[in-house]
């Protein structure tokens, strides 16, 4: 089963983050995503006050981060 993340990457939709939060601009299928998220419990919306608009705030979903974050521990065990 693919990611949230990788799901919005599929569908082409309107995306950005902070941090490891990925951020979803609401439309039909973001909601319909959201809908059939596993932790969609805590997902919130929020209004940008960059473009105005609303947003999915899906916590932790931000996969690049975590990607990241997995080199970095992975160069600090092999610098050991």
């Amino acid at each position: 089963m693919s990611s949230i993340y990788e799901q919005v990457i599929d569908a082409g939709l309107p995306f950005d983050h902070h941090e490891s939060d990925l951020y979803i601009r609401v439309c039909p299928k973001a909601w319909a995503m959201v809908a059939c998220y596993v932790h969609k419990p805590n997902v919130t919306i929020f209004t940008s006050q960059l473009d105005g608009q609303e947003w999915f705030d899906v916590p932790f979903a931000y996969d690049p981060f975590w990607e990241n974050a997995e080199k970095q521990i992975d160069a600090w065990a092999a610098s050991k």
